[in-house]
């Protein structure tokens, strides 16, 4: 079939045998066309033609009472006819085609890189706490304006740039120091500060950056003690202060401490209840059912968030969440002293790997008690490591 007889439609005509001779007769004296003829077994004969020839043949082979049938349809023009007896179908094709072009204005995927602590999913409730995220009209959004909401509602991160691709937005986070880090950077601040010493120790290495060591290799410290002054008394200039640095290295020891008992209490788990599904597109939530019966039980509840796929590289803006309960009672359990002794060792390992990577283990002394009811592992260590700790000052005039 020509892509023009597709365009235009043609039909099949069918004439009984004891009509062919005159049907013939009728198609020579309207000069109708047709293609594809052929004889049937019964006598009868078929063609093809155009669906506009055929109306016209069917008319005037009517009026002079000469059967004659259209037995099939083909072409654009039957396809639609098809098409616009099934609404349901026409509806959705346009709600497809409109979702299509509208979906092109919000933020399908929210992708972010630079986090070391914090998750993807933190940051992105952070980010839709501020007022951005899967969803947001792309036409209407001011970046630097979340960037800023971001940055002064947020104590966690301390550089954010939103950069978005078509519908996706590329987020990148360079997080604030975690409490030990800051810790470890002593430059940090403007106010004048001290060293003062974590634990108890005896010192082995000084290495000064700033300030006045008031201690000396050798020397016992205790916890809290002044190591390093961040004030200077001068006979000329008089007193001046500056921000102690340095590290002070000391032989200290540490004990490490794990009980575990004999008789326990155990899980024991039951039949998960599903206690609700929502499904989420773009920034709208829709719960299909909840759960809403006396669930005064002992349970944990566990939520699952899953992606309907990809679009290449890009998440869909589609998701489900479920919320599962699992119910449980508790048994009691009794476990052997070895059992529990293997548990200690197991808990210390975790402890020591727990550990700075700045303290280097120098001696480990480990005792283990079996009593009635638990089993006791305690642990002396003996470390080298820096105990200096910033402690900052106010200045009177």
């Amino acid at each position: 079939m020509s892509i023009a007889l597709f365009l235009r439609g043609s039909c099949t005509v069918a004439i009984p045998a004891l009509h062919r001779t005159a049907a013939m007769n009728l198609c020579l004296q309207m000069g109708l066309q047709y293609s594809d003829f052929r004889w049937c077994e019964d006598g009868s004969v078929r063609f093809c033609c155009t669906a506009p020839s055929a109306r016209r043949f069917l008319a005037t082979a009517k009026k002079r009472d000469i059967e004659v049938e259209i037995v099939a349809r083909h072409g654009l023009p039957r396809f639609l006819g098809q098409v616009a007896e099934r609404k349901g179908l026409v509806v959705g094709a346009v709600l497809a085609v409109a979702l299509i072009v509208l979906s092109g204005l919000f933020v399908w995927d929210v992708q972010v890189s630079g986090n070391v602590d914090l998750t993807e999913g933190e940051i992105i409730e952070e980010l839709r706490a501020c007022g951005f995220g899967v969803g947001s009209y792309l036409p209407a959004l001011r970046v630097r304006e979340i960037e800023n909401r971001v940055l002064m509602a947020s104590e966690r991160i301390g550089w954010l740039s939103i950069n978005t691709v078509g519908t996706v937005a590329h987020v990148q986070v360079i997080e604030h120091l975690s409490g030990e880090d800051a810790g470890d950077s002593q430059s940090v601040g403007k106010r004048p500060a001290n060293l003062v010493a974590l634990c108890d120790g005896q010192i082995e290495y000084l290495e000064l950056y700033r300030g006045n060591a008031m201690v000396t290799t050798g020397q016992a410290v205790k916890a809290g003690e002044l190591l390093v002054s961040g004030l200077y008394d001068s006979q000329t200039g008089g007193f001046r202060y500056t921000r102690a640095a340095g590290r002070v290295l000391a032989r200290t020891q540490r004990v490490l401490t794990v009980e575990i008992p004999l008789v326990y209490e155990e899980k024991v788990y039951e039949e998960p209840i599903l206690e609700g599904l929502t499904v989420h597109f773009f920034d709208f939530s829709y719960k299909f059912f909840k759960n809403s019966g006396n669930q005064d039980i002992l349970c944990d509840i566990i939520k699952y968030n899953s992606n309907l796929g990809q679009l290449g590289n890009n998440r869909l803006p589609v998701s489900f969440s479920r919320t599962e309960i699992h119910p449980y009672h508790l048994e009691e359990r009794q476990r052997s002293a070895e059992e529990a002794l293997e548990l200690c060792y197991r808990e210390l390992e975790l402890q020591l790997s727990g550990l700075s990577g700045d303290v280097q283990l120098l001696q480990k002394e480990i005792t283990t008690e079996v009593g009635e009811s638990s089993v006791v592992l305690v642990c002396t260590l003996t470390c080298i490591e820096n105990i200096a700790a910033v402690q900052e000052f106010e200045i009177v005039e």
